[in-house]
């Protein structure tokens, strides 16, 4: 049963455990805002993190098959997870901090995620045909 969970998922389990390490590590080397001194540009980072892990969990749910639907309960995943990682930031680091911000843009980066799962399907399914 876990192996096929794990061999369902283990592409959105991938980028999850990438987005654990991304949002606890204390490397400020990584946030590019701080290299090229733009502000706000972290937002990005998260609402494209988000938006690839919502993506590829919506896929993952149909198996990236074009005849099947996407469980869209599974969502609750990334808003949770970055509720937590949030959450763990504020608790956890001293060289990170959590932002009300940077939740907002996990959320949008879910519903872009959603959008670009649909996109994804649609060229899967011409690309098929």
């Amino acid at each position: 049963m876990i192996w096929l969970f794990l061999k369902q998922y283990y592409k959105s389990i991938l980028i999850g455990l990438l987005i654990l390490w991304l949002s606890l590590s204390g490397s400020s080397a990584m946030v590019p805002g701080r290299i090229l001194n733009i502000p706000y540009i972290d937002k990005l980072g998260h609402l494209s993190m988000y938006a690839l892990f919502s993506a590829v969990l919506l896929l993952d749910s149909c198996h990236w098959k074009t005849n099947r639907g996407f469980s869209y309960a599974i969502l609750l995943i990334p808003l949770g997870f970055g509720a937590l990682m949030e959450i763990l930031q504020m608790t956890l680091t001293q060289v990170r901090k959590a932002e009300i911000a940077d939740l907002a843009a996990n959320i949008g980066g879910v519903t872009a995620g959603i959008i670009a799962a649909h996109i994804a399907i649609k060229l899967l399914d011409k690309i098929k045909s």
